[in-house]
């Protein structure tokens, strides 16, 4: 599955595949294209919304400077600073960065940008991405087979749990089955 995601000057395609995420970025000046394997990508996202903090305090210096000349006679001074200081944080404002981020255990976060005609289809593929990684790593690990070694399915078994992959029950009930006592509970022996 493919997603388009752009931002100003900055172009994203993503591509789901079997066994990582295929991200191809274009910038103005540059362009990469990597894949982030589904065990490095982390079961949560944050969504959130990112205000130049820069430009509004510029614009609170800009603003604030233009009282100074309101004591002395160049009031027109005191307009300009004052408009000036406004327009940079009328653009702060607007020039808000909303992201779903996916963190990832390798470094780089996956970044995908919406506005508010697209938020919902843009959380529903960073769903998506997660849920593609999730049931990649449930086959991965969460496959029993008592033929192979005790002690290396259930580290398997613990990771699924400590990702939130599979609950606590789900865990008893897959080292239940590895220890041959399907049906049994763990208490009592």
């Amino acid at each position: 599955m493919s997603f388009y995601n752009k931002r100003y000057f900055t172009s994203q395609t993503f591509d789901i595949l079997d066994t990582s995420l295929k991200i191809h970025r274009k910038g103005l000046f540059d362009e990469i294209e990597f894949e982030i394997p589904f065990d490095q990508i982390h079961h949560k996202k944050m969504i959130q919304t990112q205000i130049n903090n820069n430009l509004i305090v510029t614009g609170l210096f800009f603003m604030v400077f233009s009282f100074l000349f309101l004591l002395g006679s160049a009031r027109e001074m005191t307009v300009i600073l004052f408009a000036i200081g406004g327009v940079f944080v009328i653009v702060a404002f607007l020039n808000r960065r909303k992201t779903v981020t996916i963190p990832n255990y390798g470094g780089e976060s996956i970044t995908l940008f919406f506005d508010s005609k697209n938020k919902q289809h843009v959380v529903e593929f960073s769903k998506q991405i997660i849920n593609a990684s999730n049931n990649y790593l449930l086959k991965k690990y969460g496959k029993i087979d008592r033929d192979l070694p005790f002690e290396s399915q259930i580290e398997h078994l613990k990771f699924l749990l400590n990702r939130e992959i599979i609950n606590e029950n789900e865990f008893e009930s897959l080292k239940n089955q590895l220890l041959g006592r399907a049906g049994k509970s763990s208490v009592g022996f």
